[in-house]
């Protein structure tokens, strides 16, 4: 696809953002934001907006968007790195804006996970979910791996981003949630 058909189906995007939308890619609050919508509505574009936009005016920020579902990955990059050019001109610096999983597992790139960095950072066991499934059992994997390392770590975590975008948020464990916040500098923008 070329740039210019990327470009004129991210202005069709935008132009089709309601009031509410528009105000949810641009505010920025140092806390806990939450886009709601009834399916189909646009959140996730909403979301991969925001990144964009979060992205172009804070390109120091280190800023993670996040998912469960792996197919999605493609999709937050061809949108994101749409916006980013016609905000900057640019592509993003996708070192300081990531798309990862929310689990992940060793091997880097597109392995990469939040609870994946989170045990690694602060030298924590990690499981994949063979490993979790067997300990925690069937259905509770992900909520307990998040658990096990929120429970295991000292107070004092280093801040990994400073910002967090957590798609379909409503489909992860509160642990999760708890742990992305914990990794969040000073402003906890999640």
């Amino acid at each position: 696809v070329s740039r210019a058909a990327k470009l004129q189906k991210l202005e069709e995007s935008i132009a089709n953002l309601d009031n509410q939308q528009s105000k949810a890619v641009i505010e920025t609050v140092d806390d806990v934001q939450r886009i709601r919508g009834l399916a189909g509505s646009g959140k996730t574009i909403v979301l991969a907006l925001k990144a964009a936009y979060l992205h172009s005016q804070n390109p120091e920020w280190n800023i993670a968007v996040t998912f469960h579902t792996r197919p999605l990955k493609g999709q937050f990059h061809q949108l994101i790195n749409t916006f980013t050019i016609e905000q900057t001109g640019e592509e993003p610096n996708w070192e300081k804006l990531r798309i990862i999983h929310a689990w992940g597992a060793p091997g880097g790139g597109d392995r990469e996970g939040i609870y994946y960095n989170f045990c690694k950072a602060n030298e924590l066991e990690y499981f994949d979910y063979s490993g979790a499934k067997r300990k925690f059992g069937r259905g509770n994997e992900f909520d307990g791996v998040c658990q096990q390392s929120l429970g295991s770590t000292v107070n004092d975590v280093h801040p990994m981003f400073d910002a967090i975008l957590i798609d379909e948020a409503q489909d992860f464990p509160s642990s999760f949630l708890r742990l992305c916040y914990r990794i969040l500098g000073s402003k906890k923008r999640l």
